[in-house]
Protein backbone atom coordinates (compact mmCIF):
# COMPACT_ATOMS: atom_id res chain seq x y z
CA UNK A 1 0.00 0.00 0.00
CA UNK A 2 1.49 3.47 -0.87
CA UNK A 3 1.44 6.01 2.20
CA UNK A 4 -0.66 9.07 0.93
CA UNK A 5 0.07 11.60 4.02
CA UNK A 6 2.91 13.71 2.68
CA UNK A 7 4.59 13.42 6.34
CA UNK A 8 4.87 9.61 6.16
CA UNK A 9 5.78 10.30 2.43
CA UNK A 10 8.74 12.62 3.42
CA UNK A 11 9.89 10.39 6.28
CA UNK A 12 9.62 6.95 3.79
CA UNK A 13 11.79 9.02 1.04
CA UNK A 14 14.31 9.99 4.09
CA UNK A 15 14.85 6.62 5.07
CA UNK A 16 15.01 4.59 1.38
CA UNK A 17 17.31 7.84 0.54
CA UNK A 18 19.15 6.97 3.65
CA UNK A 19 19.24 2.83 2.66
CA UNK A 20 20.09 3.50 -0.96
CA UNK A 21 23.00 6.24 0.20
CA UNK A 22 24.56 2.95 1.94
CA UNK A 23 24.41 1.13 -1.25
CA UNK A 24 25.74 4.31 -3.67
CA UNK A 25 29.40 3.14 -3.51
CA UNK A 26 30.57 0.71 -6.30
CA UNK A 27 32.56 -1.54 -3.24
CA UNK A 28 29.71 -1.15 -0.50
CA UNK A 29 27.34 -2.45 -3.01
CA UNK A 30 29.64 -5.44 -4.10
CA UNK A 31 30.31 -5.89 -0.33
CA UNK A 32 26.71 -6.45 0.55
CA UNK A 33 25.56 -8.34 -2.21
CA UNK A 34 28.20 -10.76 -1.18
CA UNK A 35 26.66 -10.89 2.26
CA UNK A 36 23.46 -11.20 0.48
CA UNK A 37 24.82 -14.92 0.20
CA UNK A 38 25.50 -15.50 3.14
CA UNK A 39 28.22 -14.82 6.00
CA UNK A 40 31.59 -13.55 5.45
CA UNK A 41 34.84 -12.53 6.97
CA UNK A 42 36.62 -9.22 6.29
CA UNK A 43 39.73 -10.99 4.60
CA UNK A 44 37.33 -12.59 2.06
CA UNK A 45 35.51 -8.88 1.59
CA UNK A 46 39.32 -7.72 0.96
CA UNK A 47 39.95 -10.75 -1.60
CA UNK A 48 36.67 -9.92 -3.44
CA UNK A 49 37.31 -5.62 -3.60
CA UNK A 50 40.87 -5.93 -3.35
CA UNK A 51 40.90 -2.93 -0.85
CA UNK A 52 43.44 -3.02 2.13
CA UNK A 53 41.31 -4.08 5.53
CA UNK A 54 41.63 -0.62 6.48
CA UNK A 55 39.06 0.45 3.81
CA UNK A 56 37.09 -2.35 3.97
CA UNK A 57 37.02 -1.55 7.36
CA UNK A 58 35.71 1.77 6.65
CA UNK A 59 32.71 0.81 4.80
CA UNK A 60 31.81 -1.78 7.16
CA UNK A 61 31.80 0.75 9.59
CA UNK A 62 29.57 2.81 7.35
CA UNK A 63 27.01 -0.31 6.48
CA UNK A 64 27.46 -1.03 10.84
CA UNK A 65 26.32 2.84 11.85
CA UNK A 66 23.48 2.67 9.40
CA UNK A 67 22.17 -0.76 10.87
CA UNK A 68 22.32 -2.82 7.45
CA UNK A 69 25.05 -5.26 8.09
CA UNK A 70 25.47 -7.12 11.84
CA UNK A 71 28.85 -8.82 12.89
CA UNK A 72 29.74 -11.91 14.83
CA UNK A 73 32.85 -12.28 16.54
CA UNK A 74 34.68 -15.63 16.34
CA UNK A 75 37.66 -15.81 18.23
CA UNK A 76 40.30 -13.63 15.61
CA UNK A 77 37.81 -13.42 12.90
CA UNK A 78 34.79 -11.43 12.70
CA UNK A 79 31.67 -12.16 10.40
CA UNK A 80 29.59 -10.02 8.96
CA UNK A 81 26.01 -10.49 7.26
CA UNK A 82 23.25 -8.38 5.74
CA UNK A 83 20.80 -7.69 8.20
CA UNK A 84 18.53 -5.39 6.41
CA UNK A 85 15.56 -6.97 4.72
CA UNK A 86 14.84 -3.90 2.53
CA UNK A 87 18.95 -3.73 1.26
CA UNK A 88 18.34 -7.33 0.18
CA UNK A 89 15.28 -6.65 -1.21
CA UNK A 90 16.96 -3.93 -3.80
CA UNK A 91 19.92 -6.01 -4.29
CA UNK A 92 17.41 -8.63 -5.36
CA UNK A 93 15.36 -6.24 -7.71
CA UNK A 94 18.88 -5.46 -9.33
CA UNK A 95 19.47 -8.69 -10.18
CA UNK A 96 16.12 -9.36 -11.49
CA UNK A 97 16.40 -6.22 -14.11
CA UNK A 98 19.69 -7.37 -15.37
CA UNK A 99 18.27 -10.66 -16.02
CA UNK A 100 15.28 -8.73 -17.48
CA UNK A 101 17.27 -6.90 -19.48
CA UNK A 102 20.30 -9.06 -20.70
CA UNK A 103 22.85 -6.37 -19.36
CA UNK A 104 26.20 -8.06 -21.19
CA UNK A 105 28.89 -9.19 -18.61
CA UNK A 106 26.74 -7.91 -15.69
CA UNK A 107 26.66 -10.82 -12.62
CA UNK A 108 24.72 -10.67 -9.73
CA UNK A 109 26.79 -13.63 -8.30
CA UNK A 110 26.43 -17.49 -8.20
CA UNK A 111 22.99 -19.00 -7.25
CA UNK A 112 21.15 -15.45 -8.47
CA UNK A 113 17.94 -16.40 -10.40
CA UNK A 114 16.11 -13.13 -11.75
CA UNK A 115 12.89 -15.65 -11.73
CA UNK A 116 12.56 -16.59 -8.66
CA UNK A 117 10.79 -14.11 -5.71
CA UNK A 118 13.54 -13.04 -3.39
CA UNK A 119 11.67 -15.16 -0.43
CA UNK A 120 12.87 -18.24 -3.00
CA UNK A 121 16.28 -17.47 -3.30
CA UNK A 122 19.61 -19.44 -1.37
CA UNK A 123 21.11 -17.30 1.34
Amino acid sequence: MKPTDRTQLKANAAFMSQRLKAMSNPERLLMLCRMDEGEVSVNELVALTGLKQSAVSQHLGILRSEDVVEVRVDANLRWYRLKDPIVSGVIHALCELYDIHGLAGVSCGPGRQGDQPATARSK
